[in-house]
Formats: structure tokens, C-alpha cells, sequence
């Protein structure tokens, strides 16, 4: 099954590249770059669609965090130079490479073999919802990429030299990037609470892992200060919204009446039917579409199913499931279900510790990965290129 995987892995590859390098819109970040450049934190000029920005006291502002414009800052500077401007998808692409590597050196660490770790690297970027974000690097799914790119390396970080700056750095700016991504930081003050060391060095390890992420918290504040005079305001409340999102909105921004929606995307919706037309049920080619409103996370990654047959009976695992939750929940009561998107990309705040849960308590209760589950790997990597490419074409 490794040639399979490593030939499959070069097609999805292709695609992921040369679908990258045709996005020429919706480069929000890259035209905040340049208002950086200019000492501005508004648009230089007015969007072609002004759909999700905020229009305020004059000026079209991106509500977004910003640590993805200041992260093309030095590129946009160079092109810049030579009158040419930078396209997200060229950083999208190796971001997307970034996380791979980086998920098959988290499974090495955790003990799989190489072949086993090149299966679950496979696996997170292509049989799962990352796909959808990889594919295109629109602003949304960019900011997503980077918010994924820093929590897996902070995870990395963990299995290796623990090195709480660093984590804090990355949390830190993970909350410039995705504020929801970034509660993930919870998972690593708990490791740090629960030591078994002195009270003096617990505290100083707190405060190293702390203080990164309250710099990083100081800067979004005043960030949002400088653009709408409240340090709480990132803009989502004010966006410029139209059809169902506003609709959705009018309901609050962040309210229990979401949870039933999000939950119904996240665990159960599925596919949609292509037919000939509105009235009957005769399908047509490709019969089957990507649901553009989210897909259950059973389908678009039928491997966590696994989850249901390992143990949590450590602490480690306790405290993974305690952080996923907690972000799973901020996620959940959001307005905003994700669309257009493939699968529920808003999962991907908390997916990577949940794989990383998956894939650890699975080593621990078996030595390899099996052949059933390498297959479910590539079977859904299939069935993803097929859904996602639906995505692309419909909408």
C-alpha cells in the first residue's frame, strides 16, 4: 500500500499546487500587507466585493487576525521592489508541505515507523477537512493553513524539547491569527499545572509559557483599538454580510441557538445530490456534491471512528480532551457554520489535537498501524479529491 500512498500523495500534491497557483482573488492579506507597509490597518483602495469586510467611519477594514499579513510582509516587500505583487498561494503552498512534514515527524515522535508516519501525514492533509483549505488560499482558508501550521508545530514542540517560549510564541501568534485556534494553549497550561516540580518552577514555567501569548493578546488589543476604538472589537459584529450569514448573525454573534446547526455539520450532514434539474430526483454526472454548508467529520475523515475503541485513561489524554472541547464549544455557538467550505473547516481549530489524541492513544494500544485503517486512509483520500473538486465546480 506504500507505493499506492506515495503515488496518490503526488497527484493530491498536483492538484493542491496547481489549483494554488490559479487563485488570483479574495487576497485580502496580501492587500493588508501592503497597508502595513503604508502604516495603515485599512485597505489602500476598496475591495472589489466588499462581502465580510467592515466598512467603518469611511474605511474597509479586514476583521480578520493579522498576523497572516504581517507573515507576507517580507515577501510582499521584495515583490514590491520589482513591481510585482504576491500572490497568498505562493506561501499557501509550502505552509500546506509544512504541515505535512511536521505531522509525520509528530508521528514519528509519538513511535510509529516512518512508513506508518508517512500514512497519518497523508492521512491529516488529505483524508480529512484540511484538504479543503489546502486546495485554496483564498484569505479564509490562508488564515486557517497558518493558524493550523503554528498549533502543530507548538505540538511538535511539545514532544520534543518543551521549550515553553516557543509554545508560548506560536500560541501567541496563533491568537493573532485564529483567537479560537489559540485556546488550544490550554492543553499546554495544563501540562504545566499538573508537574510533578516545585511551586517556584511551576510559576516560572507558567510565566514563560504566558507571557508570549499575553504579548500576542496585548497586540491584537491594540490592533483592534487602532481601527474601531474598542480593544474587544475585531469586527466580526460589523462585517458587511448578505442571505443566510446575516440572517444567522442577527441571532448574535456567539449564542447557544448556533449549537444545533454546528453540531448537525460537524457530526451529520453529508453529501448533496446532483440531478438533472429542480424538480426531479434523476441524477446526473457527478451524481454526488460536497455539501458547500459542511459534511460530517465521519465522512470527510471516517478514521476518527477509532476514537470509540481506544482509552483515555491517562491524564495526558484527559487534559487533550478537556482543551478540544473547550474550543470545540467556542466554535459551536459561533454564527458562522463555514461556507463555502469542505467538511466543517471550522473543525480545524481543534482537528489537529484531536488527531494527535488519535494517533497517540492508538500507538499505545498497538504497535502499527493496521492494514483496515491504511486502507479507510486511502479509500477517504479518494473520495475527498473526488467531493472537494465538486466544491470547486459548483460554486
Amino acid at each position: 500500500m506504500t507505493g499506492v500512498r506515495n503515488r496518490l500523495a503526488c497527484l493530491l500534491f498536483a492538484v493542491v499546487f496547481g489549483f494554488n497557483l490559479t487563485v488570483s482573488v479574495d487576497q485580502q492579506f496580501s492587500y493588508l500587507a501592503e497597508s502595513f507597509l503604508q502604516g495603515k490597518t485599512y485597505f489602500l483602495a476598496p475591495p472589489a466585493s466588499g462581502y465580510d469586510t467592515v466598512f467603518f467611519q469611511g474605511k474597509y477594514y479586514w476583521p480578520l487576525g493579522p498576523f497572516p499579513a504581517v507573515l507576507l510582509l517580507p515577501f510582499v516587500l521584495v515583490f514590491r521592489s520589482f513591481g510585482l505583487f504576491f500572490f497568498q498561494s505562493y506561501l499557501h503552498v509550502f505552509l500546506v508541505l509544512g504541515v505535512f512534514y511536521l505531522f509525520f515527524k509528530i508521528a514519528r515522535r509519538v513511535g510509529y515507523s516512518a512508513d506508518d508516519a508517512g500514512f497519518l501525514a497523508f492521512a491529516f492533509c488529505f483524508a480529512s477537512a484540511f484538504l479543503g483549505i489546502a486546495i485554496y488560499s483564498g484569505s479564509w482558508y490562508f488564515a486557517q493553513v497558518v493558524a493550523v501550521f503554528l498549533v502543530t508545530l507548538a505540538l511538535l514542540e511539545y514532544l520534543g524539547k518543551k521549550r515553553l517560549w516557543i509554545i508560548g510564541t506560536l500560541m501567541g501568534l496563533a491568537f493573532m491569527t485564529r483567537v479560537t485556534a489559540a485556546l488550544n494553549i490550554l492543553f499546554f497550561v495544563m501540562g504545566v499545572a499538573v508537574a510533578d516540580t516545585k511551586l517556584r518552577k511551576k510559576i516560572n514555567a507558567i510565566a514563560a509559557l504566558s507571557f508570549p501569548v499575553l504579548v500576542g493578546l496585548a497586540a491584537l488589543a491594540l490592533y483592534n483599538q487602532a481601527r474601531f476604538g474598542n480593544w474587544l472589537e475585531q469586527g466580526y459584529s460589523l462585517q458587511i454580510l448578505d442571505g443566510a450569514a446575516a440572517r444567522a448573525r442577527s441571532y448574535g454573534v456567539m449564542s447557544l441557538v448556533h449549537v444545533p446547526g454546528n453540531l448537525f455539520y460537524f457530526l451529520f450532514a453529508g453529501p448533496l445530490p446532483v440531478t438533472f434539474d429542480n424538480v426531479s430526483q434523476v441524477l446526473k454526472f457527478p451524481y454526488l456534491r460536497a455539501n458547500p454548508w459542511g459534511m460530517s467529520l465521519f465522512i470527510t475523515s471516517p478514521y476518527f471512528l477509532y476514537l470509540f475503541s481506544l482509552k483515555y485513561d491517562d491524564l495526558i489524554s484527559k487534559q487533550l480532551l478537556f482543551s478540544i472541547a473547550v474550543v470545540a464549544s467556542c466554535i459551536f455557538t459561533y454564527y458562522g457554520i463555514g461556507n463555502v467550505q469542505f467538511g466543517y473547516r471550522y473543525s480545524l481549530d481543534f482537528l489537529p489535537f484531536l488527531f494527535f489524541l488519535l494517533i497517540r492513544n492508538y500507538r499505545n494500544e498497538r504497535p502499527e498501524l493496521s492494514p483496515a485503517f491504511k486502507k479507510v486512509i486511502l479509500l477517504t483520500a479518494l473520495t475527498n479529491c473526488y467531493l472537494v473538486l465538486t466544491v470547486l465546480q459548483f460554486e
